[in-house]
């Protein structure tokens, strides 16, 4: 856990997919990447009580829309 709280302050993207970013203390790695200058995106099916941090918010099928996400990345130098 604290490397993963350790990397999320440290992130200039982070990416939550498929959670309901309402389990502590991992939920707490979200607010942290977003206080620290990261851009939020949430993937998710439903909303989530963390969607007001993300600068995106997608609500739609994960299995849709991850694919789609990684082949943007990839495509990136």
């Amino acid at each position: 856990m604290a490397r993963a709280l350790e990397a999320s302050t440290n992130c200039e993207v982070f990416i939550a997919v498929g959670s309901s970013l309402s389990v502590f203390p991992a939920a707490n790695t979200l607010p942290r990447a977003k206080n620290s200058g990261a851009k939020v995106i949430i993937v998710n099916g439903q909303l989530t009580e963390m969607d007001h941090y993300a600068d995106v918010v997608v609500n739609s099928e994960i299995s849709e829309v991850l694919p789609q996400i990684c082949g943007v990345v990839k495509s990136r130098p």
